[in-house]
């Protein structure tokens, strides 16, 4: 059992790395108090909190929850008005309590994969269309990314801003990328040991090959301080395959949707307290796809902070 949550425990942390819908797109109402200064370099915070709700068949526990987040703390350098590079140190935590498969889980925390992001505030306009976007470039500093043999990861994000407001707007975001593997399998020593003390399933596993996040989100501001933002898309997977393994090259699509309560307080910080609910679309053992499903959905905290002008 200890082995079990272990597993779970890391497995979690890393899912809340990588399950949240525009991780980063709030920072550029923070940022701009660090552009609007005469300094170069700045620093700033962001930090994404949640905790699941309990797996299918589990009874809420009486002990205390844990929950986990990524964070990171970021280095940046103005290049122009339009133009920013940050080197970002990102970091998981989890908190002691039980998780949503209802094992006690102890704290801890996990270096993840630092990445340098160069920003693009205005790649022109379509219209009344707004474009912006970012590339950032990974390296394997996490252990998962380690254990599984990964070389680099590159990301690209675009942002397709149509503003009612100064603060309301739609966006259409398209986040693709790949991943250079050393391997297309390796021995995931995250994969879960049921009570028997076998695994639950081959702990072999494949590894990404590309990756592509779209989906549409709409701020509806309230007033200066508050705004809603509902956001539906799809989270999208590609895996190697491994003749030596017997593991066939494979695609996975979750489809997010979820609502948040983005609160303004002062510039220079924001958060957004919310909800949302993944959906695996893949047929699972035969199952059908079953969608808003209670033991999908997680509960976040958004948080992004200007810190200092260097």
């Amino acid at each position: 059992m200890q082995m079990k949550a272990q597993v779970l425990a890391v497995l979690g942390t890393f899912l809340i790395s990588c399950g949240a819908f525009a991780q980063d797109r709030e920072q550029a109402m923070v940022m701009s108090l660090g552009d609007s200064s005469s300094g170069k370099w700045s620093t700033s915070f962001f930090s994404i909190s949640s905790v699941d709700n309990m797996t299918f068949g589990r009874a809420e526990p009486k002990d205390q929850r844990s929950f986990g987040g990524y964070n990171y703390f970021s280095l940046n350098y103005k290049l122009d008005q339009d133009r920013k590079v940050s080197l970002r140190l990102p970091f998981t935590y989890q908190t002691e309590g039980v998780d949503p498969y209802g094992e006690y889980v102890s704290a801890r925390g996990d270096l993840q994969d630092v990445f340098v992001a160069m920003s693009f505030y205005d790649l022109g306009y379509l219209g009344p269309i707004d474009l912006s976007g970012a590339i950032k470039v990974y390296a394997p500093t996490s252990q998962m990314s380690k254990d599984s043999g990964m070389i680099t990861r590159i990301r690209g994000e675009l942002f397709v801003d149509y503003n009612f407001t100064r603060f309301s707007s739609i966006t259409w975001v398209i986040k693709p990328g790949m991943f250079v593997q050393q391997n297309s399998a390796y021995f995931n020593e995250t994969t879960a040991i049921g009570d028997d003390g076998l695994y639950v399933k081959s702990p072999i596993s494949a590894t990404k090959q590309f990756e592509l996040e779209h989906y549409l989100e709409l701020v509806a501001d309230i007033n200066q301080y508050f705004a809603l933002k509902p956001r539906a898309g799809f989270d999208e997977t590609w895996y190697y395959g491994s003749v030596s393994n017997d593991i066939d090259s494979s695609h996975m699509t979750k489809f997010v949707a979820g609502l948040g309560l983005e609160v303004r307080p002062m510039r220079g910080w924001n958060f957004t307290v919310g909800f949302q609910n993944e959906t695996t679309l893949n047929s699972f053992k035969g199952k059908d796809v079953a969608y808003w499903q209670p033991e999908n959905t997680s509960f976040t905290l958004l948080t992004n902070v200007f810190l200092f002008n260097l």
